[in-house]
């Protein structure tokens, strides 16, 4: 069953070029579920230097600050979606 979520343009473009690094490692066609499925595999392996290498994040923020961060987006998300 498939489900309809809403990103920002930013957020749509970096998926989009992550999806293409995994078509080329993969040698496969990917969509965005696989790109996903992939992230949260990431982050339940709690592996911040592959995220960082994936995203482009800036060498000076520590995971602890991104742990922070992503703390607020979802403070602020159960905030304006009621989720």
């Amino acid at each position: 069953m498939s489900e309809t979520i809403r990103v920002s343009k930013e957020v749509k473009k970096e998926l989009l070029r992550i999806m293409g690094e995994l078509q080329i490692e993969r040698g496969e066609k990917v969509d965005f579920n696989d790109v996903i499925e992939f992230l949260l595999s990431l982050y339940r392996k709690k592996d911040p230097e592959k995220l960082k290498d994936l995203v482009g994040l800036v060498p000076e923020i520590s995971v602890s600050d991104l742990i922070e961060e992503r703390r607020k987006e979802v403070q602020h998300e159960k905030e304006k979606y009621g989720i």
